[in-house]
């Protein structure tokens, strides 16, 4: 009799292993850590970018030159945006599923949100760009100089080069940011997409 109850509860203790080790429950335990690392990654972010408004901020203090005041002024409406805008995604995305759904729709909701958020940045970015460039070289140029923004600018040559460096900056700038936001999340993206591939 003992031996049977021993046998039984064997059978019993498979088949709990067998569902522990499901497609489904495996994918869910999965798909927890992408979405973490990805909201952690998303709050490191936040940080970073309000650290550089600060310094914007305070960057305005000691600048007199107009051009150059109204290009940090733009960068710091830019940021405020991102972050504002990163804030609102990284209070959607949980640490760990919570799945009011299906966990395929729970997961897409996350994945699609994650890739609309970067895809507003990038086109927001397209136009911000030249801006910073600009405000670079002006300031970079008149203190290098010792001119006035005006006479500095008062010049064929100089702003040649100005169009030149922007042209030059405008690409790295944009490959140089698609290759963080690959770096940052891309890999964690990749996983949940596998993931969501997996409960087709």
């Amino acid at each position: 009799m003992n031996i049977e109850i021993t046998w039984h509860q064997q059978i019993t203790g498979d088949d709990l292993l067998d569902k522990m080790i499901s497609k489904g429950h495996i994918s869910k335990l999965e798909s927890r850590m992408p979405l973490k690392r990805l909201r952690d990654n998303l709050l490191t972010g936040i940080v970073i970018a309000s650290l550089s408004t600060l310094a914007y901020l305070l960057l305005c203090l000691y600048i007199s030159e107009w051009l150059v005041y109204m290009s940090l002024f733009i960068l710091i409406v830019f940021n405020i945006f991102i972050i504002a805008d990163s804030w609102k995604l990284y209070a959607k995305t949980p640490s760990s599923i919570k799945v009011s759904h299906s966990l395929k729709e729970e997961l897409e909701l996350h994945y699609n949100s994650f890739n609309r958020w970067w895809k507003l940045q990038q086109k927001i970015s397209l136009f911000i760009y030249p801006i910073a460039i600009s405000g670079g070289f002006i300031l970079g140029g008149s203190v290098g100089s010792g001119k006035p923004v005006e006479e500095f600018l008062y010049n064929s040559v100089m702003l040649g080069i100005l169009v030149i460096t922007i042209i030059v900056f405008m690409p790295i700038c944009y490959f140089f940011a698609r290759w963080m936001f690959r770096y940052t999340y891309g890999k964690h993206l990749k996983q949940l997409k596998s993931t969501i591939d997996e409960l087709g």
